[in-house]
């Protein structure tokens, strides 16, 4: 044991003091101030933004007023015998956002845009506004009764309504959590093949090996980069907390800040850190073995590529079935199988569609898989890590017959 905790502690010293873990680490904090102050920033840009300005040429009888256009957003002018051309200069050189030309048909009225990017809900404001000045000048003309007409144009009232129990943006929550474990896995678990493939190539492992058992030597490594990953996330998490404590950022209603403040609770965190730290380690142990596999750190990549695919195919599972269908059939099966479990599971629980029972099972089927892996690395690690050679999966197993 103490030997395990001499690798763990070396290990976990030599990755917390690179500068690339520094970096990272002080982007990560500079990432949740930006998080928490981004509301405010995009009010500070709207409110310094310059005042969008309008001409609409009116080639029509309908009676149109500025101060009612204004209500689309922007500033407005109805101009009249002014030249297109003019009107498209004046946008070239943006002393103007945009025009609108209004020209009167047979039974209908077209309107032109002339805008560098179409604004989508100013466009459908302004269409609106003319389509009720052309039934209010219908209903003048033919003598229509006002109510009769309010009646028939009383707009349709729709909301979207939650399928699950969470709020409706918690889908960039569930892509931004996936995201994460996806990076911290194949990063961290690059760094641990990375670091016993080094000590390989640099011959420093029949020193070590002589001191230190090979499986012992491995799951310190192991530990050793995932609490270094785990004190990045830690600190991260650290810092969101004490954003949303001490209130010195103003969070909008209904703002993605508050709805990450509603959706990850302490519990719902907790099991985010519990499937993350587990599913780290169902791949790091793999990662491991390869990188007692091979001579050199060269040829990692080509080594690690099936256990990349691995993890890209159950991070495709996730965006295809898992978070269309969060109570499907696929998901439910995807929570029980040890390369998809973790984000599965972190699926369900942010949109609550996971009873405890379940979680429980899924748990104790990635612990036990972690157990086995242990205990085909206990047989393999050891062969790989003495051999100078790069070797195949198959020797290996040959090899402890």
């Amino acid at each position: 044991m103490r030997n395990f905790s001499i690798v763990f502690s070396t290990v976990f010293k030599e990755a917390v003091k690179t500068k690339p873990y520094l970096y990272i680490t002080i982007g990560l904090v500079a990432l949740s101030v930006l998080l928490f102050a981004s509301p405010a920033i995009l009010t500070m840009f709207n409110k310094n933004s310059p005042d969008e300005t309008y001409k609409i040429v009116n080639h029509t009888s309908l009676e149109l007023s500025e101060q009612e256009l204004a209500s689309a957003g922007g500033s407005w002018q109805i101009v009249d015998g002014v030249k297109i051309e003019s009107l498209k200069e004046e946008v070239k050189a943006e002393a103007l956002t945009g025009f609108f030309v209004l020209e009167e048909q047979t039974d209908m009225m077209q309107l032109n845009i002339y805008m560098p990017k179409v604004n989508n809900e100013l466009l459908l404001t302004l269409e609106s506004y003319i389509e009720q000045k052309k039934v209010a000048s219908i209903v003048a003309v033919q003598s229509i009764d006002p109510a009769v007409v309010q009646a028939l144009n009383a707009p349709l009232q729709s909301s979207v309504e939650p399928l699950y129990e969470t709020k409706p943006n918690a889908l960039l929550i569930v892509y931004g959590l996936i995201t994460i474990m996806f990076l911290a896995i194949s990063i961290y678990g690059n760094n641990v093949a990375t670091a016993i493939a080094s000590e390989k190539s640099s011959r420093v492992m029949e020193v070590m090996i002589t001191k230190v058992a090979p499986v012992p030597m491995m799951y310190g490594k192991i530990l050793g980069v995932g609490l270094a990953s785990l004190t990045q996330v830690f600190i991260f998490i650290g810092a969101l907390l004490l954003w949303a404590n001490i209130g010195i950022f103003d969070i909008p209603e209904g703002s993605f800040v508050q709805t990450i403040m509603e959706t990850i609770t302490w519990e719902t965190a907790a099991c985010i850190l519990i499937f993350f730290i587990i599913g780290y380690f169902i791949y790091a142990t793999l990662f491991a073995i390869v990188g007692s596999m091979v001579s050199r750190p060269d040829d990692l990549g080509s080594a690690t590529m099936p256990i990349m695919i691995l993890l890209m195919a159950s991070l495709a599972v996730e965006m295809l079935f898992v978070m269309d269908a969060p109570e499907g059939r696929m998901t439910t099966i995807t929570s029980y199988i040890p390369f998809t479990a973790p984000m599965t599971v972190l699926v369900r629980i942010v949109y609550n569609t996971i009873t405890p029972v379940e979680t429980v099972i899924s748990l104790l089927l990635m612990v036990l898989f972690i157990a086995l892996f242990a205990a085909v690395a206990a047989k393999i690690y050891p062969k790989g890590v003495l051999k100078s050679d790069s070797l195949t999966f198959k020797q290996l197993m040959q090899s402890n017959r």
